[in-house]
């Protein structure tokens, strides 16, 4: 049984088996009215996609199914495909960097302990530097309270 695609006049289409390339047309199902058949629209089975990152890797022991041999070849097959996508594509690598603070001013944008490195060459100081970073992120800085113990 053949499949085939038709369109009616009332811009409704549909696809539907047919006993013969010799069947009549069926009408429409929306507006009972005759249709004409179409060419099918070709599915695109297998698309292009970039390929999965470390980012969904399995990071446990249960995670890997406690060890599955066949899993781990897959991720290792997986990771090693993203490696050469990246290499060929380097706007698409993952960048790995440790972060210093991710919430509240840096939820957006995180303080990687570079960037803090790089702020506090200046003054020696981390927690400046922290708070300069939230300020360029355009957080008002809380004015601290002088507290003795």
């Amino acid at each position: 049984m053949p499949t085939y695609d038709f369109l009616c006049n009332c811009g409704h289409r549909f696809e539907r088996f047919l006993r013969s390339y010799k069947s009549a047309n069926p009408d429409c199902e929306v507006c009972a009215r005759p249709t004409s058949r179409v060419p099918s629209r070709v599915a695109m089975l297998g698309a292009a996609s970039i390929p999965e990152g470390d980012t969904y890797a399995p990071k446990s022991f249960e995670g890997t199914a406690n060890g599955n041999r066949e899993l781990i070849a897959i991720w290792q097959r997986k990771l090693e495909t993203r490696r050469k996508f990246e290499e060929k594509h380097p706007e698409h690598k993952t960048t790995r960097e440790a972060i210093a603070a991710h919430e509240g001013a840096f939820e957006n944008n995180p303080l990687t302990y570079r960037e803090l490195a790089s702020r506090a060459e200046k003054t020696g100081d981390a927690t400046a530097a922290a708070a300069e970073a939230s300020r360029d992120r355009g957080v008002k800085a809380v004015p601290k309270k002088d507290v003795n113990l």
